[in-house]
């Protein structure tokens, strides 16, 4: 077919090679189970890596400033509740408030509107 005639606007008679798309995505299905066995062949001969080590601190930790001991006692409550096992917490730190991170993104909408104008 000429490209006249495509341009004429008559008909193309698509023929699709089913066979060679079931070879395909045969191949990718047998990539993908591979990966599986390689990937549970690896999983059992490296072990996990080592948790983190604690801390050797005999002393009580001290409550960081500007938190509440109630609050404190309300995450000691709910980690002991979740891991059930023994435990430690070592610190915890304040959150950035929503305001704070808001600024940065209004901050960066004002320079990308302003760097699109043009001077005249």
């Amino acid at each position: 077919m000429s490209f006249g005639a495509l341009l004429v606007g008559e008909a193309v008679a698509t023929h699709t090679n089913w066979g060679l798309l079931a070879i395909i995505l045969g191949g990718i299905f047998l990539f993908m189970i591979l990966l599986r066995i390689l990937g549970l062949f690896l999983a059992s001969t490296h072990p996990a890596a080592p948790c983190a080590p604690e801390p050797a601190l005999d002393e009580e930790l001290e409550p960081a400033p500007g938190i509440d001991p109630k609050i404190l006692a309300i995450i000691a409550a709910t980690v002991s509740e979740m891991l059930q096992q023994p435990h430690r917490i070592v610190g915890v730190k304040k959150a950035p408030s929503v305001e704070t991170l808001m600024q940065h993104w209004s901050m960066e909408g004002r320079r990308a509107i302003y760097s699109s104008h043009r001077f005249r």
